[in-house]
């Protein structure tokens, strides 16, 4: 037992010799500083590493953010950078731990070494924000460069309607990102205000509040129906249908003309008063064509003469409610023909010339600098039904109606063109129809081949005096 217990120990101490010999050869390589370069940026800094030595695994880095919190991170030879984030405010001399690891996990000695950061876009974004008055409500434009994380939250003061107490009720969260951004925000009639108190935060992405600013004494501008009875919808191109009322032909009864967009029917008034079996019902109403449609290769459109300059908020284009009597050949020949001239794309522009807009001068030589885009709508021409504008909304259905009684009954159908926010004044507003939907069951027999386009009425929305 003796012999054993001397040759165990024996064992024991060559195993000994040996584990301490191993530590001492340790994962030990060089580690200096021309190896790291760092970069600020925001919200942080990049370090950029050269892992020249074979052995080298991976670099580890410790740090701790502005927040108190330690942050560690792993990079490899797949990438030669790291971010190294977690800070809002500029910071100076930020101490970070960097060592190696081997294949095997184990650490090289470590270096401890300083960078700089810039402000994160959470602050700066603060730094090019504006919030300005919008129609019924309120505008955010803000513009963000470099790196861009976290989101910001925009809020205002007014009633809390479960509660009925004054609170901060947020309109929206988003997240940033680099470039130029506006956002509108139009109220709802119950929390409207002759002023608005705005609240901005900014928060990274655990939803720690970096920065909050205050905005009051915002104002909203109101907008008013601007009375359309001096309107005048000018035709360059000579593509409106003019066409008298005429009781002579039961199919073609005319009653077409630029002047019934402001004759404020709505819905087709007119015409129902005039339904009658066997005959197609007068419309009313403006039909243009053919080849009506602006193209690429159709450089065709209508001006809007306002007769006065007016800031204008949006632009609203009606359809009549289709009846169920006899077909009107003047919008083609199949009973659901009308449908298909009605747009699904519109661009309005506003003339910014000096000089007031000719109609007589010759169109292509009139810069295209002289209009401004104000409003687009667009939808796929073939949109579903229920989508459609067109589409009576509480019914979701195309109505026909065969009746006024009914015809009083139903609600307006029109498509909204908003416009961009602009204080400035314009008197005249190019209009571009450019697409009319497609039929959904036939499309080959109820077509629009000759591009026609036909709207009801026009209204317009501006600054209210």
């Amino acid at each position: 037992m003796k012999r054993i217990t001397f040759f165990l120990s024996i064992l024991i101490s060559l195993c000994s010799i040996s584990c301490s010999h191993d530590d001492k050869s340790d994962f030990n390589t060089a580690i200096d500083n021309s190896m790291f370069v760092f970069n600020p940026v925001e919200g942080g800094a990049i370090l950029h590493y050269k892992l020249s030595d074979p052995s080298i695994n991976k670099v580890r880095v410790q740090y701790t953010d502005e927040f108190g919190s330690p942050v560690y991170k792993i990079g490899d030879y797949s990438v030669d950078t790291l971010l190294l984030d977690g800070f809002n405010s500029a910071q100076s001399d930020v101490p970070v731990k960097i060592s190696f690891l081997d294949r095997n996990g184990k650490q090289s000695e470590d270096k401890i070494l300083k960078f700089n950061t810039l402000p994160s876009n959470l602050y700066t974004f603060f730094d090019n924000v504006q919030v300005t008055p919008y129609w019924e409500g309120f505008q955010v434009t803000y513009e963000l460069q470099g790196l861009a994380n976290g989101s910001a939250t925009v809020s205002f003061i007014g009633e809390n309607p479960n509660t009925h107490a004054v609170d901060t009720l947020t309109l929206e969260n988003f997240q940033l990102e680099s470039g130029k951004f506006t956002k509108a925000y139009t109220l709802d009639a119950s929390q409207q205000q002759s002023s608005y108190t705005i609240v901005i935060t900014t928060e990274d992405n655990k939803q720690r509040i970096a920065k909050k600013v205050v905005w009051k004494g915002i104002t909203g501008i109101e907008r008013e129906i601007l009375p359309n009875k001096d309107f005048e919808l000018l035709d360059p191109f000579n593509k409106s249908n003019e066409k008298a009322y005429t009781t002579t032909t039961r199919y073609n009864p005319g009653a077409l003309g630029k002047q019934y967009l402001f004759d404020g029917d709505t819905k087709g008034t007119r015409s129902a008063e005039r339904y009658a079996s066997g005959w197609a019902t007068p419309p009313y109403t403006f039909l243009a064509g053919p080849n009506a449609l602006h193209t690429a290769e159709n450089n065709v459109y209508f001006v809007l003469d306002l007769k006065r300059p007016a800031m204008l908020g949006e632009m609203r284009f009606y359809a009549k409610y289709p009846d169920g009597y006899a077909t009107n050949q003047d919008f083609g020949s199949s009973a659901s023909s009308y449908l298909v001239l009605l747009p699904c794309a519109i661009k309005v522009y506003a003339w910014t010339d000096a000089n007031d807009y000719n109609p007589q001068a010759n169109q292509a030589t009139i810069p295209a600098s002289n209009w401004k885009l104000m409003g687009t709508y667009a939808q796929d021409p073939n949109a579903k039904l229920t989508d459609r504008w067109y589409c009576n909304k509480a019914k979701q259905q195309v109505v026909t109606v065969k009746t006024i009684t009914d015809l009083n009954a139903l609600a307006p159908l029109y498509v909204s063109v908003p416009f961009t926010f602009d204080t400035n004044e314009y008197r005249y507003y190019k209009i571009e129809f450019e697409t009319t939907y497609r039929d959904l069951y036939s499309p080959v027999n109820i077509n629009n081949n000759n591009n026609m386009v036909s709207c009801h009425e026009i209204e317009v929305y501006a600054k209210k005096e």
